[in-house]
């Protein structure tokens, strides 16, 4: 009968032991799964750390990051067009990040103020010549729909040297080669083919385009 308690304590001592030991592993083993999964490196490609807060990672657990998140986060600053972070575990996060490319300039306080292909408005501390200036009311609709006639037809926007934008929303167009365009506040494809063919006939020596009025199409020095 003794035996038989000596050898059940036996048993519970080393349950015991077994458990405690067992519990100081999975403990340590914890802490250890925490340290290794720690954002300790960050990568970013296309050489663009500096438009976004990559620091704001570091030390961050890689399992609690959710990249959709993060992208969101990043794609508030209106400079960038697209953004795809990737996890290399156990501890890196890789950053694509891709900058807008500038269309237009916008006049506003000779600051460095550009409208880019993916429709937002952002300054940089970059330049660029050879796209064409915004002046006189900016309007980040009326800009929008302005690139858009120009993509959807077969005006050349790197020949434009300015467009100017009125306040009823009616816009000029004015070409490095000192041709100007005038176009009504109602735009269709007949008025763009007109606009196109009279802009590229070498015969019209006169400068100004004027398309303002309906169904006519007046010829000028200006």
């Amino acid at each position: 009968m003794l035996r038989s308690i000596d050898k059940k304590i036996k048993i519970y001592f080393y349950l015991i032991l077994f458990l405690l030991f067992s519990t100081i592993y999975n403990f340590k083993l914890v802490i250890y799964l925490k340290e290794i999964f720690i954002i300790t490196n960050i990568e970013t490609a296309n050489n663009n750390p500096q438009i976004i807060d990559v620091n704001r990672l570091i030390d961050k657990n890689i399992f609690y990051i959710d990249k959709k998140n993060i992208e969101k986060v990043f794609l508030e600053n209106p400079i960038l067009k697209s953004l795809e972070v990737k996890k290399i575990y156990p501890n890196t996060l890789k950053i694509n990040l891709i900058k807008s490319k500038p269309i237009a300039k916008l006049a506003a306080n000779n600051d460095n103020i550009y409208f880019g292909d993916n429709g937002r408005i952002f300054s940089s501390d970059e330049t660029y010549e050879s796209i064409p200036n915004i002046v006189g009311e900016i309007n980040l609709e009326i800009i929008k729909k302005t690139i858009n006639i120009i993509n959807n037809s077969s005006l050349e926007i790197s020949d434009i040297q300015t467009i100017k934008i009125y306040a009823s929303k009616r816009f000029d167009f004015i070409f490095k080669n000192n041709k100007i365009i005038k176009f009504p506040l109602d735009i269709d494809e007949e008025v763009m083919i007109n606009a196109f063919r009279f802009y590229k006939n070498k015969d019209i020596k006169k400068n100004v385009i004027d398309l303002r009025l309906k169904n006519k199409i007046i010829i000028s020095n200006g």
